[in-house]
């Protein structure tokens, strides 16, 4: 009778163990942190961006930057946003209030932060240089997109506004 509880407990034992076995030995997927849509997120000490990604429809002339932005330190934060642009740096700064929900930008009716001459068609990436006020520095590598899926019609950047001279009248003397 000893033998059978020993062998019952023991085959529990060794079921158990063998269903549960693979949880012991794997990483759990629920606990890393990944991007689950189209763009990418970067953490900037307070400010946290998430689903960067610039959409284009002239093959790198210029991209709007959609991002959502949280601004935790209680005061607008200038974020230095460096690429290269016809072989040289170039710097957009956007300034990003305060806040405890996300700011979107980019988006409809939202404002754009607009990115110019870079030469990166839609399907490569855009290595962008980010910093947060006089913070940390990081460098992350941002997709670039066109505007042919459904939900990014109508997202393209705000276009160059072009300048019309007009002549000034010269004055005449009335008699």
């Amino acid at each position: 009778m000893k033998i059978r509880a020993i062998i019952a407990i023991a085959l529990a034992l060794a079921v158990t163990t063998g269903t549960a076995g693979c949880n012991l030995i794997q990483p759990q997927a629920t606990t890393k942190q990944y991007d689950a849509s189209d763009g990418v997120g970067v953490n900037l000490g307070e400010l946290d961006l998430n689903n960067m990604i610039l959409l284009s429809d002239d093959g790198g002339e210029s991209a709007n930057l959609v991002v959502g932005a949280v601004n935790t330190s209680g005061s607008p934060i200038s974020l230095n946003i460096s690429y290269t642009s016809n072989g040289a740096l170039a710097t957009v700064v956007a300034v990003i209030p305060s806040s405890e929900r996300v700011i979107s930008y980019g988006g409809t009716d939202q404002p754009q932060i607009v990115l110019r001459d870079f030469d990166v068609a839609a399907g490569g990436t855009l290595t962008l240089t980010l910093q947060a006020g006089d913070g940390d520095t990081k460098v992350t590598i941002v997709p670039v997109l066109n505007t042919n899926l459904p939900e990014y019609r109508g997202l393209t950047p705000s276009p160059i506004p072009t300048v019309t001279l007009t002549p000034t009248p010269t004055p005449t003397t009335t008699p």
